[in-house]
């Protein structure tokens, strides 16, 4: 197989996980979904709060924004090395889809930047945990503004351990070398030496009409010598 075939083939295989880390966050969200909505519908069915009901809707929300988390950092490290492939090997240009905005500049820019598919996700995973430790909070029967403080300070502490802990992974993962420093330079070394042995040979191969012209003038003198 080419190295051209062989770079196509890894292409394919890398963009194929970043699409299946995309489509496993969909469909993991739309379940999610479904299932808040249920507990919701027999919250209303019973006419009553009971505890455990918020308390899984909370524990499924954070799931949900850890496991979209995970996704992201697999989703950026494919798409970076299928990326690669396109653009070095195959020579088509870079696709990645991950760096979302930045293009612009200004106010719009800095919205790009900010406001992507992916921050959709966070803000609601976010919410939903701020729900659900809201709902688990009208079952203790406090009062309406107890409700209403707990689910913005929730809401305010996820957002910034997500931006303080999980966002920063994130970033790690689209500035981080795809090849480690170490395996680079072992490979660099090994170019240096096959190039070596081939800059020796195409020196000798200069060299030798040049001695050939060398003993031909050392003869040529001696002879004339002799006469």
């Amino acid at each position: 197989m080419k190295r051209e075939e062989s770079a196509y083939a890894a292409f394919g295989q890398y963009w194929l996980q970043a699409r299946q880390q995309e489509n496993t966050r969909l469909w993991l969200t739309n379940v999610l979904l479904i299932v808040f909505a249920a507990l919701i519908v027999i919250t209303a069915w019973m006419g009553r709060v009971y505890w455990y009901i918020p308390a899984f809707g909370q524990a499924l929300a954070l799931f949900g924004l850890f496991a979209n988390h995970a996704l992201r950092v697999l989703f950026v490290r494919y798409s970076r090395v299928a990326g690669t492939l396109m653009d070095m090997e195959l020579g088509m240009g870079d696709y990645r889809r991950f760096l979302e905005g930045g293009k612009s500049g200004g106010i719009r820019g800095a919205w790009e930047s900010l406001w992507t598919l992916h921050a959709a996700f966070v803000v609601f995973y976010a919410f939903s945990v701020a729900g659900w430790a809201a709902l688990l909070t009208i079952t203790r029967n406090l009062p309406v503004w107890c409700v209403i403080l707990t689910f913005f300070g929730v809401l305010f502490v996820v957002i910034a351990f997500y931006i303080r802990f999980l966002w920063r992974r994130e970033q790690e993962a689209e500035r981080e070398p795809l090849v480690p420093s170490r395996r680079h330079a072992d490979r660099e070394r090994g170019r240096d030496r096959s190039a070596r042995p081939a800059s020796q040979a195409q020196q000798t191969q200069q060299d030798r009409p040049q001695r050939a012209g060398q003993g031909e003038r050392r003869h040529q003198t001696a002879t004339a010598g002799k006469k």
